[in-house]
């Protein structure tokens, strides 16, 4: 919250986009230090957004006047959108391109071992990252299970099916979420 560039680069883009305000939110944090930092990025977006498009009434000096009256903001590059990117968004692209570089780089082995001992998960969207190879078709192997899980899982989610019992297969559901939407 202290840090003069990252505020200013919070100003720029506008804060966050809403997922990463609603994740923002969840969060425990201190409420002091976002009210500072919500502050100073309402009293931004009110300018910028605000004080422009208000036309003020002649005599009268109200809150946009005197909001118009301190430094204007700078007005965005040209081609760039007011606000730019979320900058939470842009940390996340940042490490899901580190991630997918260090997966590829893996071997199969090296997979199907940290896999056996119950860790690791790869989603569709950096499945799709990795190079035609043994470790692709891993991978692609491994969300077809999945698949077969899913329709285990339904089957014995049918009632003429009930009384077999749902095992391994009962977190499917979970999983099948992880490979769509990534670490959720």
């Amino acid at each position: 919250m202290n840090d003069v560039d990252v505020r200013a680069d919070w100003r720029r883009r506008g804060g966050l986009c809403p997922r990463h305000w609603r994740v923002w939110r969840s969060l425990e944090a201190p409420a002091l230090s976002s009210a500072v930092l919500l502050r100073d990025l309402l009293e931004h977006e009110m300018r910028r957004r605000l004080v422009d498009a208000a036309a003020p009434e002649p005599g009268r000096r109200g809150l946009l006047d005197t909001l118009a009256a301190r430094t204007r903001p700078p007005t965005a590059p040209a081609g760039e959108a007011p606000g730019g990117r979320c900058p939470a968004c842009d940390v996340e692209r940042r490490a899901e391109r580190r991630y997918s570089h260090a997966l590829a780089r893996l071997t199969p082995r090296q997979l199907e071992g940290a896999w056996a001992r119950g860790r690791g998960f790869v989603c569709v969207q950096h499945a799709g990252t990795l190079p035609a190879g043994a470790l692709r078709a891993l991978v692609i192997g491994r969300l077809e299970a999945l698949l077969g899980d899913l329709d285990t899982f339904l089957r014995r989610s049918d009632h003429r099916f009930a009384q077999e019992p749902m095992g391994e297969v009962g977190d499917a559901w979970l999983r099948a979420i992880r490979a769509v939407g990534g670490d959720v």
